[in-house]
């Protein structure tokens, strides 16, 4: 805790907004789930209670909430199952704002195979991690305190794995990589990616009561050896469709260097690696992070501001939202 406390302060000399990521159960389990055989939903809670018992304070300013469990791959949604995130997501995040009332609760979807239409062509297409949306028409989240639900779906580039709508034409193989792709151009792609987009989770960005934004994106960038950029290009395409569509940003993946992708180009599976920062960790990957000016044109764009603040009498602080 004392290591993470440590990095939080650290970004808030920064001005940088922190978002805490409930992102594997164990070392060595990502957790497709937010419990497991060896972790309860009861080990889980408590987790969560550590986090708001340690950093809900004026100190930490710059905590925006937490993405209540990265990628849950064997959850449903509002079937009322033992497996229904609806339920969990809901459990986790009413635990958090029971111990800190400022943060929000950041909400991924799950994965299925889906079919959608663009143009008059049938893609089938299976949901990136996290992703899934689709049944939040449906059963929408709601949480014990008002206006802190925050849709944050994943939504990446070939270069995690290569979807057929991406390109037009070639073969996949057992691994999954494309052989005799055909790279299409801007305005094409990007339909594309704006239609998986909508059909995914789009539609959430019309409901005011809940704010949309991508808890992960993006991919190779400057690495990229599509010789039409393509991987690239979903990066930049993809932020495009967020700004015009008036939602609520997103955090690209990743600042760390070492992030490994399996397809570059699409018919070529192995690890690729690439971030923000350079691989020595100190140099900053200047053409990706130039790529990322693109959401300087986010509506309503400021520094994140810190809450209120009141001293009580004796000198501890209690905070209150502003």
């Amino acid at each position: 805790m004392s290591l993470l406390k440590s990095i939080v302060k650290v970004l808030a000399y920064r001005k940088i907004g922190v978002l805490l990521s409930m992102h594997t159960l164990t070392s060595t389990d990502s957790g497709s789930l937010w419990y497991s055989d060896t972790i309860s939903e009861d080990d889980f809670l408590d987790a969560i209670d550590t986090l708001t018992d340690n950093l809900c304070s004026k100190t930490y300013w710059n905590i925006m909430g937490i993405d209540v469990k990265n990628e849950p791959s064997k959850a449903t949604w509002g079937d009322g199952s033992d497996t229904d995130f609806h339920a969990g997501a809901k459990k986790i995040a009413d635990r958090m704002l029971d111990g800190c009332s400022n943060w929000m609760g950041f909400v991924e979807g799950i994965n299925a195979d889906h079919t959608v239409t663009i143009d008059g062509t049938d893609y089938d297409y299976y949901d990136w991690y996290g992703g899934g949306l689709q049944d939040a028409a449906d059963y929408p989240l709601t949480f014990s305190t008002e206006n802190k639900v925050v849709y944050a779906p994943h939504y990446y580039t070939p270069a995690v794995y290569p979807q057929s709508y991406f390109y037009n034409g070639g073969t996949q193989d057992s691994n999954g990589a494309i052989s005799d792709y055909v790279e299409i151009d801007d305005d094409t792609l990007k339909a594309r990616i704006k239609a998986t987009m909508a059909d995914m989770f789009g539609f959430l960005g019309d409901d005011n009561s809940s704010a949309l934004l991508l808890g992960e994106f993006g991919g190779l960038y400057s690495k990229d050896l599509h010789p039409e950029l393509t991987t690239q290009r979903c990066t930049d395409l993809s932020m495009e469709v967020i700004v015009e569509s008036g939602w609520a940003g997103g955090f690209v993946w990743s600042l760390n260097p070492e992030s490994a992708y399996q397809y570059n180009p699409a018919d070529t599976y192995g690890t690729f690696t690439e971030g923000i920062l350079e691989d020595d960790w100190l140099t900053a990957n200047s053409e990706f992070l130039k790529g990322m000016t693109v959401f300087n044109d986010l509506a309503n764009l400021r520094s994140m501001p810190c809450f209120e603040v009141e001293e009580s009498a004796s000198g501890s602080d209690s905070s209150s939202s502003s």
